[in-house]
């Protein structure tokens, strides 16, 4: 094994030595101020981050992600930009002064470009709920129900939710809310209002029932009307045929009786007459008669 020499290493000057401790030392705790002040922020998927700097709303918002901040001047907020829901209960009155109540559901999201502004305004959808969304709903529908009888808020209940519904949008539009739908899920009358609708429609089913009875009342006896014409007009024209064909047979008769009364003269029927007789002459004759076809024949001569 080669010798090798112990060579002793130039130590640095105190100063210098002291310099690099030092150095190390704010290094080392630099790092761990700036793990305990965690100046990462990470924004989840759904969420925007809202960046303030002294507690200074800042326009652009922070999207989805890993983001660095510095401790103390800046901080972070966040919204969410997933649809919320706020449910109302409200009461209204109709045109006809009848009071109704109504569960009103908004659903709606904040758009990530008008976060940081909502941020600003509300922090949270509590608020926002509790400030803007419940008393535009409920003068909303109060201005919407006022216009309809209470028994039209059911028979055009889409009508009504569609005002609604597009009442609400314009409301909510200055604060830069995207509106998704507006659910009407129900109209409740007083009990003594509703037992007057349920007694008011067996009425009109019973009225239509009689009026269903009455048409077919009407179309039987139009039935009737129309089958006893037929038999009438059938029977007139069986009793006109009948009454033709008589005329006609006793004009054939007639024409047939003129014919053969003008075909038979003396000849023919005294021919007609030989030829039925059976030979034998009468046994007794009056006075001047003459006898059978030879007197006709001598007087037919004579004349």
């Amino acid at each position: 094994m080669p010798f090798i020499p112990n060579v002793e290493r130039p130590s640095l000057p105190p100063a210098r030595q002291t310099r690099l401790l030092i150095g190390g030392a704010i290094a080392a705790l630099v790092v761990v101020v700036l793990i305990g002040l965690n100046p990462f922020y990470q924004v989840s998927s759904g969420y925007v981050g809202v960046l303030m700097d002294f507690g200074s709303v800042q326009k652009q918002p922070l999207q989805p992600g890993l983001h660095f901040i510095l401790p103390f001047y800046q901080s972070v907020g966040s919204v969410s930009v997933q649809p919320q829901t706020v449910t109302s209960q409200e009461t209204a009155s109709t045109h006809d002064l009848q009071q109704v109540n109504a569960s009103i559901a908004v659903t709606f999201h904040v758009a990530p470009s008008d976060a940081p502004g909502f941020y600003e305004n509300f922090r949270n959808f509590t608020t926002l709920s509790q400030r803007i969304i419940t008393p535009a709903v409920s003068n909303d529908v109060k201005a919407v129900t006022a216009n309809y009888d209470a028994e039209e808020l059911v028979t055009k209940r889409d009508l009504v939710n569609a005002k609604i519904k597009s009442q609400v949008v314009a409301s909510l539009a200055p604060y830069h809310l995207t509106v998704e739908a507006v659910n009407v899920s129900n109209f409740a009358f007083s009990d003594a209002y509703a037992q007057a609708i349920e007694r008011k429609q067996v009425a009109q089913q019973q009225a239509l029932q009689a009026q269903y009875t009455l048409q077919q009342a009407q179309i039987t006896a139009q039935q009737q009307v129309v089958q006893a014409k037929a038999q009438a007009d059938a029977a007139v024209a069986t009793a006109q045929g009948q009454a033709q064909a008589t005329l006609l047979n006793a004009q054939a008769e007639a024409k047939a009786n003129d014919l053969v009364s003008k075909s038979l003269t003396p000849d023919i029927l005294q021919l007609r007459a030989v030829n039925k007789w059976n030979g034998t002459l009468p046994t007794y004759l009056s006075p001047g008669a003459a006898l059978p076809f030879i007197g006709a024949v001598a007087h037919q001569g004579g004349k």
